[in-house]
This record gives C-alpha cells, sequence and structure tokens, in this order.
C-alpha cells in the first residue's frame, strides 16, 4: 500500500514524509506554530487533539494531548532544538501513554526536523523524523505523519479557496 507524503519504506528509520503546498513558507510556519492551528491538522483525523502546548524558542517545549479514550490517553511532548523562522524546525519527540490509575508508559526521545523550502507553487516541506526504536512504532508514527500532511493539505486547499 502507497501511503501518499510518506517517502520512506514503511518501518524504515529515519522516517522521511514530504509534501507540497500551495501557500508561502511563512503561511506553513504558522501552521506549524501556532497552537490552535496545529489542532486542527495534527493527528490521524482532524481535530484529534484537545489540547496543543507550544513555546516557539530554542528550549522551548511542546505538549499535544489527544482525547482521551477509556482505557488511556496519548500526549506527545519534546523541546526545541531549532527555530528558524519560516524555514526550519528541529524537535525532540516522546510518547506518552497515561493510563487511568496514574501509570505512564513513556517511549524514548527521537527527533523530528521540518523544513519549510519556497518553490515555484508554493512550499515544499520535508519532515525527517528519526532514532524511533521499534518498527511498530515507526511505521504509526509514518502512517500518523502521512495522515497529518493530508489533512494540512486539505485545510489550507478549503483556506486557500475561501
Amino acid at each position: 500500500m502507497t501511503v501518499p507524503f510518506l517517502k520512506s519504506p514503511a518501518g524504515a528509520d529515519p522516517i522521511v514524509v514530504e509534501g507540497r503546498f500551495k501557500v508561502s513558507p511563512e503561511r506553513m510556519f504558522r501552521a506549524w506554530t501556532r497552537p490552535e492551528e496545529v489542532k486542527k491538522w495534527f493527528g490521524q483525523r482532524p481535530d484529534a487533539l484537545a489540547s496543543a502546548e507550544i513555546d516557539l524558542r530554542v528550549g522551548g517545549a511542546w505538549r499535544f494531548a489527544f482525547e482521551a479514550m477509556e482505557a488511556h490517553q496519548d500526549v506527545l511532548g519534546g523541546t526545541y532544538a531549532a527555530v528558524e523562522p519560516d524555514s526550519r524546525l528541529a524537535f525532540s519527540w516522546v510518547h506518552e501513554r497515561h493510563f487511568p490509575d496514574g501509570k505512564v508508559e513513556k517511549s524514548a526521545a527521537s527527533e523530528v526536523t521540518v523544513t519549510f523550502e519556497p518553490s515555484e507553487d508554493g512550499t515544499l516541506v520535508r519532515l525527517v523524523h528519526a532514532a524511533i526504536r521499534a518498527e511498530d512504532a515507526r511505521k504509526g508514527v509514518g502512517q500518523g505523519w502521512a495522515a497529518s500532511f493530508g489533512t494540512i493539505a486539505d485545510l489550507l486547499d478549503t483556506e486557500e479557496a475561501a
């Protein structure tokens, strides 16, 4: 099965996801760095996040919490290693699973780099997510990023048409 936007083989390390978007790098960067916008496109489906917090500076933290399910709640977070407006973001990534009994399972930290390159028709966004230890986790994360790229494409296309 081919997953649009996913450029690396399923389960590979690193995960590489790319897309061309008909908006400026400035607009795309805003979509990635404003919590109210991230909540609209991040995840396997639109509006999957219950909350998004972003402290957009080197050393600043980010935290995205998905809607809680009966058995657990998934939370993603990390810190920014690079913030180059309209050009590049680099950040750590830790997946936490919170259980109703207070138990929390955490993944080892992995690394994400996103670049925003101007192109004739808008912006080429390239994401590289490296150092996820388990192949199954890489497959899931790759599908998640590909789904998010599809959602942000739909969101920005609708915005552009308005």
